[in-house]
């Protein structure tokens, strides 16, 4: 039976032992040059209030704090410029301390060491190949098999027929007749650095190649009649006639003479941009006997600028040009980008604003985010883009989103204090009011004491304050003193020694009196006070009623707190406090006390 009770009693009171699971904490850290790893499991799972906290800094620098369950991973990105020093805190919320499971982590890593660019080496290339369409310009996309006559070292192209003509891979003879008018000429400027080998680009054929891609810095396209002495047009020279006599000379005839004719101003024509996606990017050279035309790329090939030289005797039109300049956007060759989706910001929404908080996502690849004044803007990153967006983000643009952040983002509800034990015991005849309250999570501790005590005067005379107490312990009862003269409430001590019962030494707190605990936060409840039995007397034995009591004893060598009050001294203990509690609702078959919530501002 007295099992039975013990068991109903404990339920009353909400006191119900639970085994907590034995906790293998492993926090794993790695890091290299470009980014910090963190790995934390089997952690214990936290509530009311109590949670685990990861802390990580960089070079004195806070950079990333969250609070996690049971586990925890993310990836925290570093400067890879640079050597870092980092600094990784875990505060666990369990253990006998609260501190047993905490763990520090730090080390220091070097900057990314990149190799240093092997330097440019370039040399030049001399193809010919047969025209794909005679009657066209020589230009890569007009061109045929190409065979590599010879190359030399520099960027300079090749202004005469190189002396090494034909070279060991082309064979003269397949020149046809009409090769004048149907054969070009390829030069290329080429990187050579590196495993570069001209045996793999002894031929060449459009569009296939094979390429030089980046390593090609310069090409140039002309007709072969350009080199071929067979080619010209200058006439050849005669055989010269026998001298005849000279014949006598006669007088001259004055004849008006002409003047020479001024050379006609011509305009150059302009080349034109060939973008292709497969084959890559060029320029058509236009064929003509007033100009040479040359190139000179950009590294990576997106931007050319051509320059026509007039020949010789040539005079230009006004303002013709003789410099173009191309620029290949590669729009053309763009791929559809890759959808991502952002991630949605952590909402800290605790009790109170003090600690309500939008934690912005860790950046990507693929996506990074900023906080504004409007909100989260998610960025993706060149190559991705947004499709579908999830709660909470609206579309600025295809590779930008807004988290938006207002006030129905927060709740803002009022914090309120979370109640513990709480009732009265007795100690060696002297009665206690017996506390514990826990600060709601969010809600700062504004020092070690915070806690105010006030018993309520029910009549409306003044109340019973005392300040400055640790959120758990004991108070001496108001009008009760735990020295001789012993004092309780409700109670008077005459000169002769007696004790006769009166209204004053706080007789209102005896029938129930409501205590209210303020910190920011405030909670209120009924106690009942201690009813009278031979170890906790409230009056001499032949005036005071005799009834049953149960009596708790608190150890004597339980730490006391004190506290400055107006009206009496105060002692506190958190030892035995939950037990005390059980005890009295075993024994005395009843609840101690009421439980009333009161919201409170302060």
């Amino acid at each position: 039976m007295l099992a039975s009770a013990a068991t109903a009693a404990l339920a009353l009171g909400g006191l119900v032992a639970t085994a907590m699971p034995a906790s293998a904490h492993t926090p794993n850290v790695d890091a290299n040059c470009t980014s910090l790893s963190l790995d934390l499991k089997w952690y214990q799972e936290g509530g009311d209030g109590k949670t685990n906290t990861v802390t990580v800094t960089v070079n004195g620098e806070t950079v990333h704090e969250e609070p996690f369950g049971d586990g925890y991973s993310t990836s925290v990105p570093l400067d890879p410029t640079r050597d870092n020093k980092w600094v990784v805190q875990v505060d666990a919320w369990d253990g006998d301390t609260g501190t047993e499971y905490d763990e520090t982590r730090d080390g220091t890593t070097t900057a990314c060491q990149e190799p240093e660019p092997e330097p440019e080496k370039l040399e030049t290339a001399f193809y010919v190949y047969p025209k794909l369409r005679a009657n066209e310009p020589a230009a890569w996309h007009n061109s045929g098999f190409q065979t590599l006559i010879t190359t030399r070292d520099g960027e300079e192209f090749w202004e005469t027929l190189p002396e090494e003509y034909p070279g060991d891979h082309f064979n003269i003879e397949d020149l046809p007749a009409d090769a004048c008018e149907s054969w070009g000429v390829q030069q290329d400027v080429v990187r050579t650095q590196g495993d570069f080998a001209w045996s793999e680009f002894i031929h060449i054929t459009y569009p296939d190649g094979p390429l030089f891609d980046w390593r090609l810095k310069a090409d140039r396209h002309t007709d072969l009649s350009n080199f071929l002495p067979e080619c010209s047009d200058e006439p050849t020279e005669t055989p010269e006639e026998p001298e005849k006599p000279e014949e006598p000379e006669l007088p001259e005839t004055p004849e008006a003479s002409e003047p020479p004719e001024a050379p006609e101003p011509v305009t150059l024509p302009a080349p034109s941009s060939v973008e292709d996606c497969e084959v890559g990017n060029s320029v058509d050279l236009p064929e003509t006997a007033h100009a040479t035309y040359t190139e000179k790329w950009n590294d990576d090939r997106t931007e050319v600028t051509v320059t026509a030289t007039p020949a010789e005797g040539v005079q230009l039109a006004d303002g013709a040009e003789t410099e173009w300049t191309f620029t290949f956007t590669g729009e053309i060759c763009a791929s559809e980008p890759v959808v991502v989706t952002p991630e949605l910001p952590t909402v800290v929404d605790l009790c109170g604003t003090e600690s309500d908080d939008i934690r912005v996502p860790v950046d990507s690849d693929e996506v990074t985010y900023e906080k504004t004044s409007e909100g989260i803007v998610a960025t993706a990153a060149e190559g991705f883009a947004f499709d579908e967006l999830p709660a909470g983000y609206s579309a600025v643009d295809t590779t930008s989103a807004l988290y938006t952040v207002s006030e129905s983002t927060f709740t803002d509800e009022m914090c309120e204090l979370v109640p513990g034990d709480i009732g009265a015991v007795c100690d060696a005849e002297t009665p206690y009011l017996v506390y514990g309250v826990t600060l709601p999570e969010g809600a700062p501790a504004p020092g070690e004491n915070p806690l105010t005590v006030t018993f309520i005067n029910p009549g409306g005379g003044n109340d019973h304050v005392t300040t400055d107490l640790p959120l758990e312990g004991r108070l001496l009862w108001p009008g009760a003193s735990a020295e001789e003269p012993l004092q309780w409430p409700g109670w008077e001590r005459l000169e002769d020694g007696s004790y006769v019962e009166t209204d004053g030494n706080f007789a209102w707190t005896r029938d129930g009196v409501q205590v209210r605990f303020e910190v920011n936060p405030d909670y209120s409840t009924v106690v009942e006070y201690p009813p009278a039995s031979e170890e906790c007397a409230d009056a001499p034995a032949d005036i005071r009623e005799a009834a049953a009591q149960t009596v708790v004893d608190v150890p004597e060598d339980a730490p006391e707190v004190a506290a400055e009050e107006d009206e009496l001294a105060l002692t506190g203990a958190t030892v035995g406090v939950a037990a005390a509690v059980a005890l009295l609702l075993v024994a005395g078959g009843a609840a101690l006390f009421i439980v009333r919530r009161r919201l409170h501002q302060g």
